[in-house]
């Protein structure tokens, strides 16, 4: 607060206890609302949004949020649709779902909506968790300009939106989605894609898991293939309930065990198959909570027929692991050092003449360039691969983050030096 509030330092500094609200309220004046004024006042402070949030974090406000009851509750918040699905024979269930079949299938109407639609929907979306007492990055940062609609049948309609340049990832492209049926919104999922993979989370609430949960889930592979040129799809372990008694709960790791995922560990594939033959020849056995929780201890993978090989040992973790090592090994712990170093050199090596970049362009530089610099044959790259690299960089800090997707998937040299990079077979 001191940077709001004049001479503060002469009670701040000197005095065991004092008064900030007293402070406060006198440089309020006629100002009824704290909060208001505070968020007045980080709104036109000269700094970078991330600065800001991480200022306002650390002030430690507690704020109450009081719902509107008409329309905010579980029961009354509603996205409305021009009709109305009626199930008039049995839900579809998990052994009617194909994975591959979905994917093979016609493509889905998907729209983009206008900005107002799609802060409205935002704004939806963001009660609908906060009430579960959940949040996610992009459900906080989504991007109203980027939301993107999906009729799915059934009713079901399914929203994907990104984040605006100033609060996207380093390296993979980020989506969020808000699942409704019939009005009402009942999950949630996010994408963390790089090239034609992406790792998927997904959340259907209580209600509802009973409900189709198989054939819902397909459907949203059904539009990342679709809308993100997804091919490959990737479950962390918590999502099956490893360190999530939720999860273990649910029984999450048969959930995309018999969707047709796999182990990406060989020792965790003979424990599947050592289970599954178990299953087989025990009529109504259950698998324990133990041996449950050492099979959800391991990624899952689903790949599409046809999908570019190589991506069973890849982790974004490991890029950002061996960066962490290069930073230590060449430059001391001095990331700043090591920034100037690593896009010093990819310009050179790329010929970039970055004159008419904006901030959000060179940001991404910045981070990527780091990630660059770690390809030891980046100067020995054709004169195409360098310009289409180049375009890459641009399409992450632009205004969609697709055009950024997209130009990975075409671009095998990058797509192998990354796979190269974040597995985990690579030497420290």
């Amino acid at each position: 607060m001191r940077g709001f509030l004049p001479l503060l330092e002469e009670d701040s500094y000197v005095e065991t206890y004092y008064s900030c609200v007293e402070w406060l309220r006198a440089a309020m004046g006629r100002n009824k609302n704290d909060l208001v004024w505070i968020i007045n006042r980080f709104e036109r402070l000269q700094a970078p949004e991330r600065e800001k949030g991480e200022l306002f974090d650390s002030l430690k406000l507690w704020i109450r949020w009081q719902f509107h009851p008409s329309s905010d509750s579980r029961t009354n918040l509603r996205w409305p649709s021009k009709k109305t699905f009626y199930h008039d024979a049995p839900l579809i269930g998990r052994k009617e779902v194909s994975l591959a079949a979905e994917l093979e299938g016609p493509s889905m109407l998907i729209k983009k909506l206008k900005k107002t639609t799609g802060l409205r929907l935002l704004d939806k979306g963001r009660a609908t968790m906060s009430m579960r007492y959940r949040e996610l990055h992009g459900f906080t940062y989504g991007d109203s300009r980027q939301v993107w609609r999906a009729d799915a049948g059934r009713g079901l309609e399914i929203f994907v939106w990104g984040v605006p340049p100033e609060n996207r990832l380093p390296i993979l492209a980020y989506h969020s989605v808000l699942i409704v049926k019939n009005e009402v919104p009942v999950g949630y999922a996010e994408a963390l894609s790089l090239c034609e993979r992406t790792e998927v989370g997904l959340n259907l609430f209580y209600t509802f898991r009973d409900g189709e949960s198989a054939w819902i889930y397909a459907r949203i592979l059904k539009v990342f293939q679709q809308l993100l040129g997804i091919t490959v799809f990737s479950v962390d372990p918590y999502q099956l309930g490893y360190l999530n008694s939720e999860g273990l709960k649910a029984g999450a790791f048969w959930f995309y065990r018999k969707l047709g995922f796999r182990p990406i560990d060989p020792e965790l594939g003979k424990l599947v198959e050592a289970e599954e033959r178990r299953i087989a020849a025990r009529p109504g056995y259950r698998t324990p909570a133990s041996r449950l929780a050492k099979l959800s201890s391991g990624h899952l993978l689903f790949e599409h027929p046809g999908s570019v090989p190589g991506w069973d040992s890849f982790h974004i973790r490991n890029i950002g692991l061996a960066v962490q090592r290069q930073m230590a090994a060449r430059f001391g712990g001095d990331e700043c050092r090591m920034r100037k170093a690593c896009v010093a050199l990819v310009v050179r090596a790329l010929g970039i003449d970055t004159t008419n970049w904006g901030d959000s362009e060179l940001n991404t530089l910045s981070n990527l360039a780091l990630v660059l610099a770690t390809l030891s044959d980046l100067e020995k790259w054709s004169p195409p691969e360098k310009l289409e690299l180049v375009q890459l960089i641009r399409a992450k800090g632009a205004a969609d983050e697709l055009d950024y997707l997209s130009r990975l998937q075409r671009h095998p040299r990058l797509r192998a030096g990354l796979i190269r990079i974040g597995s985990v077979s690579l030497p420290d």
